[in-house]
């Protein structure tokens, strides 16, 4: 069954966007006074072990893109909408994700269903992460060697593309894969909640400090920036990693090499006494 072309223009229409772009931050960024600020702030005790990498997202989208030749399986009652979708592609399924927000136990169910020794787990994540599967992992370089990620746009009805969001990254896996596979699936974190998956950068895009440029300004001219954006800076690292030194405090003078996001709304700073190079 194909996706009809006036679905994807009506979800086309329906993604209205309020949020305030990354541009628009930065040119507020830009007319904030650079005051001399001196921070004090809580980094809990906790010593950083690695800064946050960037994972790669291995599958989402909201409604799989029916494609050329394929077909649409296992298709629910109409009182009883499917928490995933599987294509069939020859010898392979699509996975794509229909409901981001149904409880894991529901994608489980229907991964047993196709016969599937597949298991999704919940995990708190960043905002650009929510709503996708972000990693995957089997018990075997075999099993893993069988799992395929498809980039947006990727095996998608011709009457799509990449930005629309039933072709959106998805899982292309064998019709009998035998292997037993573990996928973590992004939610939003709850308050105080240490995220499981991050960019590298709290300045990514989708991030909370997306668009700002701050590395290599000093703390004073920093702090006023993020502190616009409703955000806490949580802490300093200081060092060379994996061996930071967390301290609550540093110097106004002192350099911003880079910056991460552990917790909901908060973001902590590498520094050092020099520019980074």
């Amino acid at each position: 069954m194909k996706t009809p072309d006036i679905d994807a223009a009506v979800r086309g229409l329906a993604r209205a966007d309020h949020e305030i772009t990354d541009a628009a931050w930065s040119e507020l960024s830009a007319n904030i006074t650079s005051e001399p600020h001196q921070r004090v702030v809580n980094l809990a005790g906790r010593r950083r072990s690695v800064r946050p990498r960037l994972i790669v997202a291995v599958a989402c989208a909201l409604v799989v893109a029916g494609t050329v030749a394929a077909r649409l399986i296992d298709q629910p009652a109409q009182d009883q909408p499917q928490a995933l979708s599987f294509t069939e592609r020859g010898d392979k399924l699509i996975v794509r994700v229909v409901d981001p927000n149904a409880d894991p136990k529901r994608y489980n169910a229907e991964f047993k269903k196709m016969g599937l020794d597949i298991t999704v787990k919940s995990v708190p994540v960043s905002p650009p992460f929510v709503g996708t599967m972000v990693s995957f992992s089997s018990g075997s370089q075999r099993e893993m060697d069988q799992l395929h990620r498809l980039l947006p746009g990727e095996k998608c009805n011709g009457t799509l593309n990449a930005s629309d969001p039933g072709c959106q990254d998805g899982l292309e896996i064998p019709k009998n894969y035998d292997g037993s596979t573990e996928i973590q699936f992004g939610r939003k974190a709850k308050p105080g909640e240490m995220y499981r998956h991050s960019s590298s950068s709290a300045t990514d895009k989708g991030e909370v400090l997306a668009g700002l440029v701050i590395d290599n300004k000093t703390v004073a001219q920093v702090l006023p920036l993020i502190e616009a954006r409703g955000v806490q800076v949580e802490g300093y690292l200081v060092g060379s990693g994996p061996n930071y030194d967390s301290k609550d405090s540093v110097p106004d003078d002192w350099y911003v090499h880079g910056s991460g996001t552990r917790h909901p709304g908060k973001v902590s700073l590498w520094v050092g006494p020099d520019p980074a190079k």
